[in-house]
């Protein structure tokens, strides 16, 4: 089933010493395009985690942000800055000594200053890393294509709604052209005989000619290629996990088909109808530059 190219995906884990939080955005792209915005900790999994996401996305631009932090379960996580202490304790007696406040300093003051306590720096290999990394940014790619998927399905729905649309346009054409064909001979041959008057007319002299001129402008080939090609379109829709390019190809022939036919007829109606058919597949077009 094909995809979507738009979609969002997020994960959070935590395996008691550290948590992780993944976002993961896709929107339309003519190729696979990916960005990563990772914490310097983690700059060395940058190679790795783009070779994870060619798993997921074939195509489309991809923007990945990863948060990660130590897990602090207690007190003694934390340790106090005496340096920082000190220089803020000096800083406020300064600005008694300016200001001529007579204040006692107090620990409430201080502990304005979040600087004072910091957490305490947790060695950790990439080794320790990588596997919760790997299994959080695995779970938002997952998170990401069940979006995709679901919006693939809606504009499934579209699509399908119009092939259905453009097949009973051009069953119309077909029909049309038929008897627009005949009565056209009729009108020519009655126009001939109103010139010509009682001079006699070779019928079937005349029919070969307008035969020959009918074969021109006859466009029973263009729909039927039309019709196989919305075949394929809905074959290649329904059985394909990456269609985008094979459909941009089959609507440019579609287009260029609907194009042939307007050029060989001059029936009003189906003039009309190429107009239909052309706004239906610019709508597909539309809807297939959304697709991975």
């Amino acid at each position: 089933m094909a995809k979507s190219m738009t979609g969002f995906g997020r994960a959070d884990q935590n395996n008691g010493q550290f948590e992780i939080g993944v976002e993961v955005r896709s929107l339309n792209n003519r190729y696979l395009d990916i960005s990563l915005r990772l914490p310097k900790s983690l700059n060395s999994f940058e190679f790795p985690l783009k070779e994870i996401i060619k798993k997921f996305v074939i195509r489309g631009k991809v923007s990945l942000a990863v948060t990660f932090k130590p897990v602090h379960s207690n007190g003694s996580d934390f340790s106090l800055n005496a340096d920082t202490v000190n220089y803020y304790v000096r800083l406020l007696e300064q600005i008694k000594e300016h200001t001529g406040l007579k204040d006692t300093i107090t620990l409430e003051h201080l502990l304005r200053f979040k600087e004072l306590v910091e957490p305490e720096e947790v060695e950790m290999s990439d080794e320790d890393i990588e596997p919760l990394l790997i299994a959080t940014v695995s779970e938002a790619l997952v998170n990401l294509n069940a979006m995709r998927e679901q919006e693939g399905i809606n504009i499934g729905r579209d699509i399908t709604s119009r092939l259905d649309t453009i097949r009973i346009v051009v069953s119309d054409i077909a029909k049309r052209s038929e008897n627009s064909s005949r009565d056209e001979l009729d009108k020519l041959y009655a126009r001939l005989q109103d010139r010509l008057g009682n001079n006699e007319i070779d019928r079937d002299r005349l029919e070969l000619e307008l035969a020959i001129i009918a074969d021109r402008v006859d466009i029973t080939e263009e729909c039927t290629r039309l019709d196989s090609h919305i075949n394929v379109f809905r074959n290649v829709f329904e059985t394909k996990p990456e269609v985008g390019k094979q459909l941009t190809f089959l609507l440019q022939e579609m287009h260029r088909e609907t194009n042939t036919i307007g050029s060989k007829t001059s029936d009003i109606t189906i003039s009309h109808d190429m107009i239909r058919l052309k706004e239906e597949i610019e709508k597909l077009r539309e809807q297939i530059q959304n697709l991975e």
